[in-house]
């Protein structure tokens, strides 16, 4: 009994202190009164970044920390107002090891903007999502997601480590990952995506198209007239959905798989099972649609 006791007692000073190790929480809080126009730029260490444009006109800054004390309280926020907007840093500590340790330490950034305003955004550890904004939007994340809803204004995102998904967007699209999937939906403006490990679905675009991906999946669905459509993959199959009265010129082919066009098609060159060249309508914008292991589908919209 006595040999179970002192066990216990050991077991809770040794596991108290891992208990007090991460119980670390802390806020950081500012507000700032702005003009229409200006510019939000963001650059953290690590975090997740979440900005939403409103009424008014004030930047309102909130970062939660939550995580080892030690590792809390050495993370460095700081904001201040610059001559064209508002400028917000995070910083870890730079001792050696902190990267490593920094793991259990999970921040959020959520910054309210007015409704017309840009943003800028780099994380190197964290998801990003913009929503309600009418203003330039660009950003960077070694290592999330993005998430980009109702934007008027040109988009340009990169994220090293996961999936992209776009909403509602007036303006030029342009998104990369390194590895993972691509979602986007009721774009205005021109789309060029690219993704190194995922499938890449587009529909509801207004638009010129560029889309690519190494290892899946293409679907595009075009509204409005052919402004151009250039899809390509190197291990899936491709789909494209265009009006049927549009006129295009037809480069389609695959190395593994067979070639459909449901539009009538004025073939020019060798006809094959596995290669489509001619043109729709008497012509347009070019639609290329290449892949090395998959099939290829045009098909008309209903």
């Amino acid at each position: 009994m006595r040999t179970l006791v002192l066990r216990t007692a050991l077991f809770a000073l040794l596991f108290v202190p891992l208990l007090v190790a991460h119980a670390g929480e802390r806020k950081f809080e500012k507000k700032f009164t702005v003009k229409s126009g200006e510019t939000l730029t963001l650059t953290t260490d690590v975090g997740s970044v979440r900005v939403v444009g409103g009424s008014g006109s004030e930047v309102s800054v909130l970062a939660e920390l939550n995580g080892r004390e030690k590792d809390v309280n050495s993370f460095e926020i700081t904001a201040e107002q610059t001559a064209g907007g508002v400028e917000v840093r995070g910083r870890g500590s730079m001792t050696r090891g902190w990267f490593w340790n920094s793991s259990d330490l999970d921040i959020r950034y959520t910054v309210n903007v007015p409704h017309e305003y840009s943003v800028k955004l780099n994380t190197s550890g964290g998801n990003i999502e913009v929503g309600n904004l009418k203003g330039m939007v660009r950003g960077e994340t070694s290592g999330g997601d993005i998430r980009l809803n109702e934007i008027e204004g040109k988009v340009e995102m990169h994220t090293s480590g996961g999936n992209i998904r776009v909403e509602k967007v007036k303006g030029d699209v342009q998104m990369e990952t390194s590895g993972g999937e691509i979602g986007i939906a009721s774009v205005t403006g021109g789309v060029d995506v690219n993704t190194s490990g995922g499938n890449v679905r587009i529909s509801d675009v207004d638009g010129n198209v560029k889309s690519e991906t190494s290892g899946g999946n293409i679907y595009v669905k075009v509204t409005g007239s052919n402004k151009g459509i250039y899809a390509e993959t190197s291990g899936g199959n491709i789909e494209i959905r265009i009006a049927k009265n549009v006129g295009a010129n037809i480069d389609a082919a695959t190395s593994g798989g067979d070639v459909e066009c449901d539009l009538p098609v004025t073939m020019s060159g060798k006809i094959s099972e596995s290669r489509i060249k001619g043109t729709v309508n008497g012509g347009g914008s070019v639609i290329h649609a290449h892949t090395s292991g998959g099939d290829v589908r045009i098909r008309a919209l209903e």
